[in-house]
């Protein structure tokens, strides 16, 4: 049997911050982002290298074979240094009698232009770690994306149930009426004029009811999508009560949107980001210049054992250099990290003009809301009171039904025109916490 579940919508939204398959989406992407820290910070890890290798070359009364063996243990400081160390054995023969030789050596290469220093030498790790970052601020806005869609869809759900209750309490008056007039008809009190004044009514009422099931169908569908709910589960929302937000003045909403905001936080880091990736740039435009220094003990022989003794003595110690003097593509790099940080400044200073301008919106929506309500409640006073007369009138036969069902029209017009008005004023206060950046807490 489907499943039946019956929801207030704070349970809706613990749900769907629980199972919406986007939210679950994106925070599969952060920890796959995760992983890419792991993967750069794997340059400094320890490592143990095998290597071998053979060769055999020859030519005009030459013949050579070499064979090689060793492992190599490596590792690379965050400061740009690289130290190996590991033991090596090598056969050699030739058109003389065959040679071993062994070596156990280390060797220090440092950076000492180009490749030093460990903000540029972790500059992978730190572009990972900002991505990661990016995705956590990204899972946030998911969850903020989702919990407005949420409410929009329960408030639907909400509403479409009003609205049903409406039109079966205005088909039910309608057919009273329509009754009424036909009994009146039949004795001649009433004129076939009023029994279609009666029915027309009640055959649109009719057909709005089918159209308020068919959406109130589709809204609990749309909400069960959301929480990932399976589609023939009979789902319920309870009417939630007025949510709760004080009074604030404008200029302190728009403070509070700029403070909390996650799309400023992330620019703000995208532009921390961008001037570190220039700093990055601007050093390559150095030149590459490694100081390499080498010690290792060696020996040789014509067997295996007599060239493990170690007892030969070998240094080296050497600066390498090797790049292009122009630098073109590097300074060309660098200028365009410049010109990044200019374009992130004007995007976050015409990002916080929006933002400003998206909570001045709000905050006059909302005050029009309120304004609304109070509108469409005078409008239902005015309903009930005009339908009371028309009634009296219609009773002591000084009018036909005509204006006792235009009253029964105006009056479901302003009931559902006041429902109307509160959850677009409930769905209004919840986005204006979006829009503030309170909406969702923050882990």
């Amino acid at each position: 049997q489907p499943a039946r579940i019956v929801l207030t919508l704070d349970q809706a939204l613990n749900l769907a911050l629980q199972t919406n398959r986007n939210i679950a989406n994106s925070q599969y992407g952060a920890e796959s982002q995760r992983y890419s820290i792991d993967a750069a910070r794997a340059l400094f890890d320890l490592k143990l290298i095998p290597g071998a290798g053979v060769s055999l070359a020859g030519g005009n009364n030459t013949d050579y074979n070499y064979t090689s063996a060793g492992l190599q243990l490596q590792k690379k400081l965050e400061y740009g240094t690289s130290i190996s160390v590991g033991p090596q054995i090598t056969r050699s023969s030739g058109q003389s009698a065959q040679q071993y030789a062994t070596d156990m050596g280390v060797t220090v290469t440092q950076p000492l232009l180009r490749g030093l220093g460990k903000d540029i030498v972790t500059d992978n790790v730190q572009s990972a770690d900002s991505a990661y970052k990016t995705s956590l601020r990204n899972v946030y806005q998911t969850k903020v994306n989702t919990v407005l869609e949420t409410i929009s869809a329960f408030y639907d759900a909400v509403r479409q149930t009003e609205m049903l209750q409406l039109y079966e309490k205005m088909g039910a008056r309608l057919k009273g009426h329509s009754e009424i007039a036909r009994a009146k008809e039949k004795v001649g009190l009433a004129t076939p004029m009023d029994t279609y004044r009666a029915e027309i009514p009640l055959r649109e009422a009719e057909d709005a009811l089918l159209m308020a099931s068919a959406a109130f169908q589709d809204a609990k569908d749309r909400l069960k999508l959301i929480l990932a709910l399976p589609q023939n589960t009979e789902l319920e929302v309870t009417v939630p009560g007025a949510p709760v937000f004080g009074e604030l003045a404008l200029d302190d909403a728009i403070d509070t949107a700029l403070k909390k905001r996650i799309e400023i936080e992330q620019m703000n880091h995208d532009i921390a980001e961008a001037q570190r990736k220039a700093d990055v740039m601007k050093h390559n435009i150095l030149p590459e210049l490694n100081l390499v220094v080498g010690y290792g003990r060696y020996a040789t022989g014509d067997t295996i054992g007599r060239s493990t003794g170690f007892d030969l003595d070998r240094y080296s110690a050497s600066l390498q250099a090797g790049t292009d003097i122009f630098r073109t593509a590097e300074k060309a790099a660098y200028q365009q990290s410049l010109i990044n940080i200019k374009t992130l400044r004007i995007n976050m200073e015409s990002r916080m003009e929006d933002i400003s301008r998206q909570v001045r919106k709000q905050w006059l929506s909302l005050k029009e809301a309120v304004k609304r309500m109070e509108i469409r409640k005078s409008q239902i006073k005015q309903g009930d009171e005009k339908i009371a007369l028309a009634e009296v009138k219609y009773a002591h036969g000084m009018a036909d039904n005509f204006d006792v069902i235009e009253a029964e029209k105006e009056l479901q017009s302003a009931r559902g025109n006041l429902l109307a008005a509160e959850i677009e004023y409930a769905i209004g206060i919840y986005n204006m916490k979006a829009i503030m950046g309170i909406l969702v807490p923050r882990n």
